[in-house]
């Protein structure tokens, strides 16, 4: 896995540097590319080859955001992303990255030839919790940007520093927003598949009652297929953020 990885760095560090000089790559780590963006912003992008929480995101984002480093998340579609065309209730932790990226994700396959890079759009449904997945093209690398942008969710709460290969500003850095605008534990009463109930009782009731529901269905001791620790990994953070926030 890690040399698949690897090699989709050194395809995206040689796109990288066909736009010398407004683009520079100053680190190359395999997974984690530094790249300096005329004329004096730095762009941290990294390939995740596995799940990552929204503690992680968070960490990541706030301290390159505060050391004056833009952020680009590019995971392994394969493994972590939804089918193309299937209706699909992101995880919290894809809520995060959807604010920062304007409902998409980038990912990578190593087994697509040239074409390595491209987004996962995550399209709204009026009145559904659910999104429309579709793939997009594969990325210009060349297009690489940053931008200063405000996101709201229960990841993140403020100004973020972030890069896109697909920017929605015209050039440099701009005061573009990334705004989820819904309530913020959303995410997490997605994942539990509830809504809340009229008053913070009723609601605590329901999230436990959700919570034991969901364990019996994906607790590794019940469910043996690769995804189920995970997803109840997530599971538990939803039910402790609720019952702590309601």
């Amino acid at each position: 896995m890690r040399f698949d990885t690897h090699r989709v760095g050194a395809f995206l560090v040689d796109a990288l540097q066909k736009a010398r000089p407004r683009l520079e790559v100053i680190v190359d780590d395999g997974d984690i590319i530094h790249v300096r963006v005329h004329p004096n912003h730095t762009a941290a992008i990294y390939l995740v080859e596995t799940a990552i929480s929204t503690a992680e995101i968070r960490y990541l984002i706030e301290t390159n955001t505060r050391d004056g480093v833009y952020t680009l998340f590019v995971l392994w579609g394969e493994l972590l992303m939804p089918q193309h065309g299937q209706q699909f209730r992101p995880y919290d932790w894809m809520h995060t990255l959807l604010a920062l990226y304007g409902d998409k994700i980038y990912t990578f396959d190593p087994y697509l030839g040239d074409d390595l890079v491209y987004p996962v759009h995550f399209e709204r449904q009026a009145g559904k919790y659910t999104r429309n997945i579709r793939y997009g093209k594969p990325i210009d690398a060349t297009k690489l940007s940053c931008a200063h942008v405000q996101v709201h969710t229960a990841g993140l709460n403020g100004g973020c520093n972030v890069a896109e290969f697909e920017p929605r500003w015209t050039h440099g850095v701009a005061t573009a927003e990334a705004i989820l605008a819904h309530d913020p534990l959303a995410e997490y009463f997605t994942l539990l598949g509830i809504e809340r109930k009229a008053t913070p009782e009723l609601t605590r009731i329901a999230v436990k009652h959700a919570f034991r529901r969901m364990a019996r269905r994906f607790h590794p001791d019940v469910n043996a297929s690769p995804g189920a620790a995970d997803h109840m990994r997530r599971i538990n953070e939803a039910y402790q953020v609720l019952l702590r926030e309601i």
